[in-house]
């Protein structure tokens, strides 16, 4: 027994099913925008209020007036000073982590500087206050960070 074909035998109209069944998916295949008609618009607007040149130094200027441009930018010359602030043989052995909620976190590389920094935390505290690449952060307190004793292993002989 041979079957009609579907369209005929549901008696649909091909050109209706097709759109139907098309429809949903026809503005995947359209283009989205009009590059033409854009470019367009941008010469008609050339030299109009708004469109004007603006010098690089004044866009700068405006982005750093931004306050977590200036938190950031203070934090950039404490890592670059960390040196003169505390010290030679104190930032060969530590460096700045990060600051966060007031908390500066020291990174150290022994577990001896990490009880000497400790013990100097507020004197370090005073000299991060008074030193003028820091007068942008809100640093209250420091916390120590690295130097912990490997442990203990066994081993196989």
């Amino acid at each position: 027994m041979t079957r009609k074909p579907i369209p005929e035998e549901f008696r649909l109209n091909t050109d209706a099913l097709a759109a139907r069944l098309f429809e949903p998916y026809s503005h995947q295949f359209v283009q989205k925008r009009s590059f033409d008609e854009e470019n367009r618009k941008a010469a008609e607007s050339f030299g109009q209020k708004g469109r004007d040149w603006t010098d690089f130094g004044s866009v700068l200027a405006s982005l750093t007036q931004n306050p977590l441009w200036k938190t950031r930018m203070a934090l950039a010359r404490l890592y670059d000073d960390w040196t003169s602030i505390v010290g030679d043989s104190i930032a060969r052995n530590s460096r700045v982590g990060r600051l966060q909620a007031g908390e500066l976190s020291i990174i150290v590389h022994s577990p001896a500087w990490a009880n000497t920094i400790s013990f100097m935390s507020e004197a370090i505290l005073e000299k991060l206050h008074t030193h003028p690449a820091t007068k942008d952060l809100d640093i209250r307190s420091i916390k120590v960070i690295g130097g912990q004793n490997e442990p203990y292993k066994k081993r196989r002989y």
